[in-house]
């Protein structure tokens, strides 16, 4: 730029930066002699809090915000860096990129992939550090990792640039980017095509019910999905041998109400397609389905009562969730993941909602309430179940084991499935028995410990 670019100082100095005139837009850094926790100031040491975390730090700074930048002070570390680069002169973005510490890099345009590499031989803590700087003054953190007590450890991501724009290597050991076309189809409002890392943003669906995502990748990739606030709705491993994926996204009306919700793709070098679906374009529970990792099924039959199993060939478990019941297996082929109630209230008749979330095969099944199994005197049972109370009018208590036994709650319904009367047992702790008519259905589910327990009617 033929002005100064860099100072130098030690802990909680202020440094006077001088930007290049004529006035234009820069990117300016701070790095740190080693990896502490470190605090940027802009105004001197009383100043505005810019960034707090390890390291090093990277801002897009336009003509209007220089005056305010003029004066930058960081604390945590002995000694610190700042360094002005011009965007015209950063480095071309082709092929393949290799470097060692610091760098800006610009992406000239059009679509690409990028594969990323970090390399770090040191036993010391390691961390590296892509981001995008951002209009706003702000910076999108691309790819970050951080190791330490390692030799020769290397960390990869693929990413999707699209556009012309600049990238900043803020800190790492040796690192390469890896420049190759991306060949995907384009993307619309409700369906998106990505390779690696990416982090999409969808509209809720009109009315209070929740999202349906389809999710097709070539090479398994981790799904997060977040609000629009930030907060985790679901993360979910989605694996190419498991085909097409459908993920449930739920939301309350305040967070809603927030803004859309964001999926964020990781941890996948291939290909991937996201698609935001319509929650009735799902199969309709009838009987009994089969399918394998996750999906959605609707239920719109009478009150009944919901069956499921495992049915991988490796170590591995299934969860279903209806209705805010949820049974799951132990790891294991052919487990028993338990029964459920299915069907019934807010108004039996309306499309419920089944969530399936599994590595493997699975199972479910729809069993009659005339079907249920009875029992008229005491009964042993494990995990998540639904029985038939035969015997006459008593009161009923749960047990569980003196140790380990985990909490254990039978709740009384009528068959409409609604609730009558709950009782739970932790322990050697003992609740209050509830009043058990006779022909009267019996709910029972279990949290943590041994989940084994025994209903007696008194």
């Amino acid at each position: 730029m033929g002005e100064r670019t860099e100072w130098t100082a030690r802990d909680g100095r202020t440094v006077e930066v001088d930007y290049p005139a004529p006035a234009r837009t820069v990117v300016l850094t701070v790095t740190a002699d080693r990896q502490a926790e470190i605090t940027v100031l802009a105004g001197g040491a009383d100043g505005t809090e810019l960034y707090r975390g390890k390291g090093a730090w990277t801002v897009l700074v336009p003509p209007e915000r220089q005056r305010e930048l003029r004066r930058i002070t960081v604390e945590g570390v002995k000694g610190w860096q700042l360094r002005l680069h011009d965007p015209a002169a950063a480095a071309e973005l082709t092929g393949e990129v290799t470097g060692t510490g610091p760098r800006v890099l610009l992406h000239p345009g059009g679509t690409a992939v990028v594969d990323v590499t970090h390399w770090s031989s040191a036993r010391d803590i390691r961390v590296f550090r892509l981001v995008r700087p951002t209009a706003d003054g702000d910076r999108e953190v691309l790819a970050t990792s951080e190791r330490a007590g390692h030799r020769y450890r290397s960390d990869n991501w693929t990413l999707l640039l699209e556009g012309r724009q600049l990238l900043v290597v803020e800190q790492g050991e040796d690192w390469s980017l890896t420049v190759r076309p991306a060949d995907l189809p384009p993307s619309t409002e409700t369906v998106r095509y990505g390779i690696g890392d990416r982090r999409e943003v969808f509209a809720w669906p009109e009315g209070t019910g929740p999202a349906l995502l389809e999710v097709d990748t070539a090479d398994g990739v981790l799904v997060g999905l977040e609000d629009h606030g930030g907060r985790r709705l679901d993360f979910v491993h989605v694996m190419a041998t498991n085909g097409v994926q459908r993920l449930l996204v739920r939301a309350d009306p305040a967070r809603r109400a927030l803004g859309p919700f964001r999926c964020e793709v990781s941890r996948g070098r291939g290909g991937w397609r996201v698609e935001l679906r319509p929650v009735g374009d799902v199969r309709e529970l009838v009987g009994r389905a089969d399918g394998t990792g996750h999906d959605v099924l609707a239920y719109t039959g009478p009150p009944a009562v919901l069956r499921a199993w495992s049915l991988a060939d490796e170590d591995s478990s299934v969860a279903v969730e209806v209705g805010g019941r949820r049974i799951a297996t132990r790891y294991g082929p052919e487990e028993w993941a338990g029964a459920m109630p299915v069907g019934g209230p807010p108004e039996p008749g309306e499309p419920e909602q089944v969530r399936v979330a599994g590595r493997g095969r699975w199972r479910l099944e729809v069993v009659p309430l005339a079907e249920v199994p009875a029992f008229d005197r005491r009964l042993v049972g494990r995990g998540a179940e639904v029985v038939r109370w035969a015997g006459p009018p008593g009161r009923l208590t749960v047990r569980t084991a003196r140790r380990h036994g985990g909490i254990v709650e039978a709740t009384v319904l009528d068959e409409q499935l609604n609730p009558l009367g709950v009782t739970s047992t932790s322990g050697r702790r003992r609740h209050e028995p509830v009043e058990l008519p006779s022909g009267r259905l019996v709910a029972v589910r279990t949290w943590g410990g041994d989940s084994r327990w025994r209903l007696v009617v008194r």
